[in-house]
């Protein structure tokens, strides 16, 4: 079995030593944390489900930054780097420039070919490097690459195209997720800083960091009015009266999963936002997080429909059951009531918890 602690020490080594030629590793580590968060019971993780979570990751960094007119460099090989080029050219044939991924650009015809190729960059470069100069600790994969004789695109299709998790990568992972995700995204904010140095003398790191992975408030207005009518003008939390300063939370923090679906997204005031942070919050709000998307599936789907925003009910769902359900008892869940709020253990609320997240639907 795969001890956590073993296993976050060597990432940790992994991203420090490494020549940082590119961001590909870090947004394969970021993916396979993600998927593992989503479908925790899996070992078997096919790429083409990797290169759609990195996709998605990318799809923000390819839009020109704002003091250089330009996309930033994600490679220091010589010219971008090609995820970069090939999801770019898909956002100019779409003409778009919303950081987030439309459920229209998924739909187009170009977006399985995107995919596809997405796959092959992952599966010959990143997948067969990440773990090195380790011995496989994390996956294995079944198919040749160039340090064992050469890269063979043919020979990649005949293969399982999937990383299969040695036993209990997946709980391990689970468990550092919430640690590993902000140290991968500041050594990716530093690597992109290197490899644009314009950008690095002129921007502090935590706003260059916010344009790489933070949701901006012009973005979030785009749905903040429309949860803030399904919650009838109340801070879902405390359930006061929301006034100008409204704000949209993950009810699932994004360190625990990336998962900016609508059914994780609520309105809150700034003090409850400010207070809950990263924190998981407790099970009264979990049970109204599940009656508001089950009461109001038909207007969350209306809402993701017209604003265009992501929404995969079911996979909301999953995170949030691995979230609280593969959580140690120690871990903290925020409460929050109309008069106060506080802090304890989940393990006082495991029952209760299994409950609601395992009856739902």
């Amino acid at each position: 079995m795969t001890d956590p602690l073993a296993l976050g020490e060597k990432l940790l080594s992994l991203l420090e030593e490494s020549q940082r030629s590119s961001t590909y590793k870090p947004a394969l580590l970021l993916a396979v944390i993600d998927r593992v968060q989503d479908h925790l019971d899996e070992d078997l993780i096919p790429v083409r489900a990797l290169a759609e979570r990195v996709i998605e990751l990318y799809w923000p960094q390819t839009l020109p930054y704002q003091t250089t007119g330009q996309v930033l460099r994600q490679n220091n090989a010589g010219g971008q780097a090609a995820i970069i080029t090939q999801i770019a050219r898909v956002r100019d044939q779409h003409g778009t420039t919303a950081r987030s991924l439309s459920e229209g650009v998924r739909r187009d015809p170009s977006w399985p070919a995107l995919v596809t190729r997405v796959e092959g960059i992952l599966a010959e470069w990143p997948i067969p490097r990440l773990q090195r100069p380790y011995d496989p600790f994390l996956y294995e994969f079944d198919w040749t690459w160039e340090d064992a004789g050469r890269w063979s695109a043919r020979r990649y299709r005949d293969s399982s195209r999937a990383i299969r998790l040695f036993p209990g990568g997946g709980d391990a992972l689970t468990s550092l997720g919430p640690l590993l995700r902000p140290f991968i995204t500041r050594w990716w904010t530093d690597k992109a800083a290197q490899l644009n140095p314009d950008v690095e003398a002129a921007r502090s790191v935590i706003e260059f960091e916010e344009f790489l992975f933070g949701r901006d408030r012009v973005t979030l207005d785009r749905v903040a009015e429309s949860l803030l009518d399904l919650q009838r003008g109340d801070c879902f939390y405390c359930h006061t009266r929301l006034a100008a300063r409204r704000e949209i939370d993950h009810f699932i923090p994004w360190s625990y999963s990336g998962d900016d679906g609508l059914d994780n997204l609520v309105a809150a005031c700034h003090s409850c936002n400010n207070r809950k942070r990263a924190s998981l919050p407790g099970p009264d709000h979990v049970a109204a997080l599940l009656d508001r998307n089950t009461t109001w599936n038909g207007d969350l789907a209306a809402i993701a429909t017209e604003k265009r925003w992501p929404r995969d009910r079911p996979r909301s769902l999953r995170i949030a059951r691995t979230a609280y359900l593969r959580s140690p008892d120690e871990r903290h869940v925020w409460i929050r009531t109309r008069t106060e709020d506080y802090y304890r253990p989940l393990g006082a609320d495991r029952a209760q918890l299994e409950q609601l997240l395992t009856a739902s639907q």
